[in-house]
């Protein structure tokens, strides 16, 4: 039997991607008043790729569970039929039948 994994729930994956994007989104406009060099981009590019990177985990997140719920369901199916073949056995038993 498999360990199980621990994973966040996709509400507390959410919620602490959409941190992190506040974060960067605060950042980026504290940067100029903390470091007077520097310059924002017009384009918040740590905001974007830090989207980027939540919609990529996210997938990741999802693909990872998919192949989990199809163990699941594989192994449900599996002991499914054994019940099924143990009801049909029970019931020919019952009345006789080879």
């Amino acid at each position: 039997m498999l360990a199980p994994m621990r994973a966040l729930s996709e509400n507390q994956f959410h919620t602490i991607m959409a941190a992190l994007v506040v974060g960067s989104l605060l950042l980026d406009r504290a940067a100029p008043k903390l470091l007077p060099t520097w310059s924002p981009p017009l384009v918040g590019v740590i905001t974007f790729a830090l989207g980027l990177v939540w919609v990529a985990l996210f997938a990741a997140h999802r693909f990872r569970n998919l192949g989990e719920r199809i163990r699941v369901l594989e192994d449900r199916l599996d002991r499914t039929s054994r019940k099924a073949d143990l009801l049909e056995d029970d019931a020919r038993r019952r009345r006789g039948l080879p």
